[in-house]
């Protein structure tokens, strides 16, 4: 299966949103376009989709994101609100290459 262009984001260092805010997470991800005009165009928007994913990470606790389902919720969510600001299936997936929670 062929995969569209790729954009690496540099890595987040967010901490979650548990009570004494202890806990953080590091993650590193790439988006997955569907075509080369969308990964124009993400250019162009990175304050906009780092401003996104920021706020939804921040946003996390750790019993949201610590299982196997958490992390593919996330990842969907991640791509259903950067897709709000191009066109429905813009991102195609989403790639975590690094999910570290200390």
């Amino acid at each position: 299966e062929a995969t569209g262009p790729t954009h690496s984001l540099n890595p987040y260092v967010v901490n979650l949103a548990d009570p004494g805010g202890k806990r953080f997470l590091r993650v590193t991800m790439s988006l997955e376009l569907k075509d080369q005009t969308t990964a124009e165009q993400v250019e162009k928007q990175l304050p906009r989709i780092k401003d996104k994913i920021l706020t939804i990470l921040s946003a996390k606790k750790f019993q949201d994101i610590s299982t196997v389902k958490g992390k593919s919720d996330l990842r969907a969510e991640i791509a259903a609100t950067i897709d709000t600001l191009f066109s429905k299936g813009a991102v195609t997936n989403v790639y975590f290459t690094e999910f570290v929670i200390e």
